[in-house]
This record gives structure tokens, C-alpha cells and sequence, in this order.
């Protein structure tokens, strides 16, 4: 549809979009230096997921008969594969689940699979792996007289992680064919005629039987049993290893994939922790008798994951940077969140460096967001965060449903209110209501899984939304202005562009061709417009937003371009 170039004057601010009051819930903000892709977007009580674009519209829709069971991902084939949540007389808690859903891109359910029993039960998240399995996160139902023959002190029943990967089959089943179990690897320094016995400081991958206690009391006055609550998992296909998050523990956890079953049943001993006992963890030293308080750099974190350093990569993935939400819950400071990228400390051989008596580095962080604790970043629980190929950051403010980009000097650029519910969607000018989001992801143009779809966008998703003169950098800016005068009427491709830009003008006598950055600060000049076609070469720029203004005696036209080279 033609769009009018706009004719504006830069005022030292950005080129944000335009709304005619201050929205409740939807798009808040959309500026030049956002990422431009879709983001898929699932409240945690609702049963719809939707793919957005950078103005906060519907791309695609997709509808399940189940609430989320947390996470969320759009695959490489354009389906989508979420959680669900089931109920059960044993397990109950934040993030459970016990359904994988997957649906094609037309909205199809195509597959599904049920993992609960009262033995263990899916919750929270899943990985998918490079030939289609699926890694899941399950429950693991224990007794207090088990968990107290051998050697825990605490008399309620245990609830430990549980891994196991799943070969789809059919349109219903799947394959257990490799499961990992924290039960096997547990070290108790209480009674040495029991199993396991030995100090937890020399067995740093192992879990102390008698560290941390389990949830409280649940329905019906049930006793939780949820030891650990771990709330994520991730997978290196460089590496073959797996990351596995406790928020309970207050530290994230990497594993060895490679091993047969039987060997991650085997507890190796030592510090290398090959087998099934852990290769690395980090946040919290004193849960292996290697710190104290002050020594805990996690509190209640989400969503650790090595980072992907290009969109829809299966292969690209870091095999040392990692990037996580740290909610802030008991943090010394105050309740305070932020987000943290470090390295870890890999050797050559896949392990991971430990000194004698000394805790797993790093002892500092690469990065943090925001530079300075802020009370009003906070999120108790749930939220994730993603590196986008700019080099911005996605974060999910998940308690109250909030998805902003920052930069990395910590701007926001971008920022969205979650508008669904249990109910639907939520009302523009209402306050948000239980729009609660686990995660958020966006995908780029040229992610596989966009190939070939129909990508009009439709309407926002809250009900009675703004009038909005928002655009994004994939919709075509480049028309002409039929109505503007004739020497403000160019177009401009290809946009995003990787430094040559094309510049067709109706009429160049008289005409000043200016590149400005974000605030309207002029970069460069263009003084070759000697005909109608031109070339402009931003290959000196560095990549980000910028601003074309073609100037005459008739007026400002504005454009804006992105450089990606």
C-alpha cells in the first residue's frame, strides 16, 4: 500500500512512532535503532501465541485447547513448538507443564506428546536438538524415607530434575532415547556406612543431598517436593552439552550429552565430573561447600543460554559467552534485576577449569544490565533476555508482561506490554491484567522460518488499539509522494542496505542530499547528485539507523535507512 513520505524536521530526538495517547499494553515504542524482525510473544495464562512485528501487529496467530507451560520457539520449518499445561494429583507449581504441542504455520496441531505420571512430569521449558529431538525438563517424584536412606536430614518428599530427550514419532508418541537424572549424582557427608558419602566440596559435581529445602505447602495441603525449580534448558551442538538452570540453587548447571545412558547414570567422582556428574556450575559457590554468601553472584535467575551469534543458526552458537536474567530475589541490595554475560573458563578438552578448594569462574561479568541496579527493573520471577544480531538486547520483564530492547550502552529502543490473558486479549487503556510472559523471542527476515510466509501484518493484538502511525524497515518506504512538491519526491533501495544505496529523484537541481545519524546529526554529505539516478555510498558507516534528508527551497523529506554490512 502507498505510505507517504513523511516531511519532517529533526528536532534532536529520535524517529519514533506516533501514537495519539499513551498506551496501557501493545507497542510503547519503536525506534530506528531497534532490531526490525517478529517477535513471538505467549502470555503465560493464555492458550494463543502471536508473531508480531516491530509496530506490535499480527504477523501470524497460533491457538492451542491448553494454557502455556512456559516456553515457546518458532522453528526452522515455520511451526510452532509450545508447552502446555497439564494438572496432576502429585506435582503442582510455577511452570508446569506435561504437553509438547506443535503446530504448522497455518495454526495445524501436528504433533504432540504427553510426559506425566506420578513419577515425573515436564515443566517449564524444552531444547530442541540438530536432528529434531527434544530435550525436556521433568520432575522426579522421590519420598522423604527414600531421600532419608540416604542421608538426608529433611523429612519431605523430593522432587529432583530429571532430563530426557525425545524422538518425535507420529502425530502422538515419542521415543525416550537418553535421560539424565540429578538422583544419580547426589553426595551426602552425614553418615558414612550410606551411599555417596563424602564431603561436597571435593565433589563439586555432584548436588548436596542436604543443601536447600523444597517448596512449601501446596493444594490440598500437599507438600511440594520441588527441590531445585529448574526453569531452563539449552543445548550446544558445538560442544555437545547440555545447560540446565535452578532457580532454587541459585546457580545454572552444564552436562555432558555425549555419554550413553548408562554412563550418565555414573558418577566419576573428582573435578572434571565426567559421566553424568557435572561438568560446570556458576552463581552460587556455597552450594558445593566452595563460599559463602558473599561469594553467590546469582539470586533466582532464568533463561542462561550460550549465546547464538547468528539468527537461525544451528551450528553458530558461542561456545563460552553466556547471557542470563538475573531476577534480584534476596540479593543483598535490594530486589533488584539485571541481565549478565560472562565467559566460561572451557578448556580444550571440553571441561571446564577448577582450581584446588577454589569455586568455578569467572569471578566478574562481561556485561550487565543496567550499569546501575535500578528498583524499578525488577521481575520476582519467570523473564529471559536474547542477544539479537545488532548486537541489541531483547529483555522480557516477565512479571509484568514488559518486552524492551536496550542497547548496549543500555537505551531503549524498543519497548512492548504484553495484551493477552487467560481471557484473550486485553483492552488498550486498561491496565495490563495476567499478562505474565515466560520468554520473548525475535526472529530476523531472513530467518528460515519466515521464507515464503505471508507477512502482512494485520491488526495489533489488544482490542480498541491506538491510532498509530508506526512503520518498520521491511514495509515499503521508497514510494512516491505523488502529493508532495516534485523536488521532494525520491526513492531509496535497497533498505536495509549493506553500503551502496540507490537514489532515484524526480527532479535534482537545486536539491542537498544530507546522511544523518539517530539524534539528526549530520554524518556526511552527498554533493555528487548531478542526475535523477545516484549512488550513495555508506560503507564507511557503521551499522545501525540513519536518516537521508533531501533538501530544497520547497520543503524537508525524510527517510529512514538501515546499514547492516
Amino acid at each position: 500500500m502507498p505510505r507517504l513520505i513523511a516531511l519532517i524536521s529533526i528536532l534532536g530526538g529520535f524517529l519514533t512512532i506516533g501514537l495519539a495517547q499513551t498506551p496501557t499494553i501493545g507497542l510503547v515504542q519503536n525506534s530506528p535503532e531497534s532490531f526490525n524482525g517478529y517477535t513471538l510473544v505467549s502470555a503465560t495464562s493464555a492458550t494463543e501465541s502471536h508473531l508480531i512485528d516491530n509496530c506490535g501487529r499480527v504477523v501470524n496467530k497460533w491457538e492451542s485447547e491448553y494454557r502455556m507451560g512456559e516456553s515457546s520457539y518458532l522453528m526452522q520449518d515455520g511451526s510452532l513448538l509450545r508447552t502446555a499445561r497439564i494438572t496432576s494429583s502429585t506435582f503442582f507449581g510455577g511452570g508446569i507443564g506435561g504437553r509438547i504441542e506443535r503446530f504448522s504455520w497455518e495454526g495445524e496441531l501436528t504433533w504432540s506428546f504427553d510426559y506425566f505420571s506420578t513419577e515425573a512430569h515436564h515443566h517449564h521449558d524444552m531444547a530442541v536438538l540438530p536432528n529434531g529431538n527434544v530435550l525436556l525438563i521433568a520432575w522426579e517424584y522421590h519420598s522423604n524415607e527414600e531421600a532419608q536412606a540416604l542421608g538426608r536430614l529433611d523429612d519431605s518428599p523430593l522432587w529432583p530434575p530429571q532430563i530426557v530427550e525425545i524422538e518425535p514419532l507420529g502425530t502422538n508418541e515419542g521415543n525416550v532415547v537418553w535421560e539424565w537424572h540429578a538422583w544419580d549424582h547426589l553426595i551426602q557427608d552425614v553418615d558414612p556406612n550410606l551411599p555417596n558419602y563424602g564431603s561436597p566440596s571435593d565433589f563439586p559435581g555432584r548436588f548436596d543431598l542436604n543443601y536447600e529445602n523444597p517448596g512449601g505447602g501446596g493444594p490440598l495441603g500437599g507438600d511440594s517436593g520441588d527441590w531445585f525449580h529448574c526453569n531452563a534448558i539449552h543445548y550446544n551442538p558445538t560442544l555437545d552439552q547440555i545447560m540446565l538452570n535452578s532457580r532454587k540453587w541459585n546457580e545454572f548447571y552444564i552436562l555432558d550429552h555425549s555419554t550413553t545412558a548408562v554412563e550418565a547414570a555414573t558418577s566419576f567422582g573428582g573435578q572434571t565430573g565426567r559421566g553424568g556428574d557435572l561438568l560446570y556450575r556458576w552463581g552460587n559457590p556455597q552450594a558445593y561447600g566452595r563460599g559463602g554468601e558473599a561469594d553467590r553472584q546469582l539470586f533466582g535467575q532464568h533463561d542462561p543460554h550460550w549465546l547464538q551469534h547468528e539468527e537461525g543458526a544451528t551450528d553458530e552458537v558461542s561456545t563460552t559467552s553466556i547471557l542470563l536474567f538475573n531476577n534480584g530475589a534476596g540479593r543483598p541490595s535490594g530486589p533488584r534485576s539485571s541481565v549478565d554475560e560472562l565467559t566460561l573458563p572451557l578448556q580444550e578438552d571440553g571441561t571446564y577449569e577448577l582450581l584446588d578448594d577454589a569455586a568455578f569462574g569467572p569471578s566478574g561479568l562481561d556485561w550487565t544490565y543496567p550499569a546501575v541496579l535500578d528498583p524499578d527493573f525488577y521481575s520476582a520471577f519467570i523473564s529471559g533476555v536474547q542477544r539479537l544480531p545488532n548486537g541489541n538486547s531483547l529483555i522480557c520483564e516477565g512479571d509484568d508482561g514488559r518486552i524492551f530492547e536496550v542497547t548496549s550502552s543500555g537505551e531503549t529502543v524498543w519497548e512492548y506490554i504484553t495484551a493477552t490473558s487467560s481471557f484473550g486479549p486485553n483492552t488498550q487503556g486498561n491496565e495490563p491484567f495476567q499478562n505474565g510472559t515466560f520468554r520473548a523471542y525475535r526472529y530476523g527476515p531472513d530467518y528460515p522460518g519466515l521464507a515464503g510466509r505471508d507477512l502482512t501484518p494485520g491488526e495489533p493484538v489488544e482490542l480498541d488499539p491506538y491510532p498509530s502511525d508506526c512503520v518498520t524497515t521491511s514495509e515499503e518506504l521508497d514510494v512516491w509522494n505523488a502529493d508532495a512538491p516534485s523536488a521532494l519526491r525520491f526513492s531509496l533501495h535497497p533498505n536495509p542496505t549493506s553500503g551502496a544505496l540507490n537514489l532515484t529523484l524526480e527532479r535534482w537541481e537545486g536539491v542537498e542530499v544530507h546522511v544523518l545519524d539517530f539524534s539528526g546529526r549530520p554524518v556526511m554529505g552527498c554533493p555528487n547528485i548531478l542526475s535523477e539516478q545516484s549512488q550513495i555510498d555508506l560503507s564507511s558507516l557503521a551499522n545501525g539507523a540513519y536518516f537521508i534528508r533531501i533538501q530544497s527551497a520547497e520543503g524537508v523529506g525524510i527517510q529512514r535507512v538501515v546499514v547492516m554490512q
